[in-house]
């Protein structure tokens, strides 16, 4: 049985013209030690937006603190500067808690 999200982000970003691809290589890295190292990380999803440069992340963790260790990860913070580089104007964050 799959662990239960009890703590979700939900990011809304675009990347600058030129970065897209750097910034999905970044993503690639993060995505393949999120897999191997967060066992409180339930999903780690990047989705295309309508247009090329729009993306979405659905993160969800067992609990804040496994989001908390995802966030503060020393492959996450290795690689947050150029992410950020990347992007095009700030992004769109929202946490949330399950309803029911």
């Amino acid at each position: 049985m799959t662990a239960t999200c009890g703590y979700a982000c939900y990011i809304r970003l675009r990347t600058k013209p030129g970065k897209r691809e750097e910034f999905l290589s970044l993503v690639r890295e993060l995505r393949a030690n999120v897999k191997k190292h967060e066992q409180g990380t339930v999903f780690f999803e990047l989705l295309q937006g309508a247009e090329t440069n729009e993306f979405v992340f659905f993160e969800g963790f067992v609990d804040e603190a496994a989001r908390e260790v995802h966030a503060s990860a020393p492959y996450h913070l290795a690689m947050s500067d150029a992410g950020w580089a990347c992007l095009e104007g700030d992004p769109t964050i929202e946490f949330m808690k399950p309803a029911v």
